[in-house]
């Protein structure tokens, strides 16, 4: 699933949530960021790294990262649960700074 457009210099919350057959997990599964592979095919430094709940009625968690140059970046999240290791896909845009002001157009 992709997470969208970000300006260059922003900090990207990175979201998960954990389901079962659709209902939220709530067990402990230990989420973490495995990988962030960065527009240049670089990996990002300081991974993996453990993911903060951020709703345990929910089995929600989230990674702010800083992304440090503009390009498409994707993220590779994991969990763990009953001894099996599950994966994940992201990706997100940063855009290169731009000082341009928006304007309105009309349609």
């Amino acid at each position: 699933m992709a997470m969208g457009s970000y300006k260059f210099g922003a900090s990207v919350r990175i979201p998960l949530i954990v389901l079962d057959a659709g209902v939220a997990f709530t067990g402990d599964v230990s989420p973490t960021i495995k990988e962030i592979i960065k527009p240049n095919n670089a990996l990002a430094s300081g991974f993996p790294d453990s993911m903060i709940s951020a709703n345990e009625d929910y089995g929600t968690y989230y990674y702010d990262y800083s992304p440090d140059i503009p390009g498409d970046y994707i993220v590779i999240l994991c969990y763990s649960y009953g001894g099996m290791e599950f994966s994940l896909i992201e990706n997100f845009t940063v855009n290169p700074a731009s000082s341009a002001i928006p304007r309105a157009e009309a349609r």
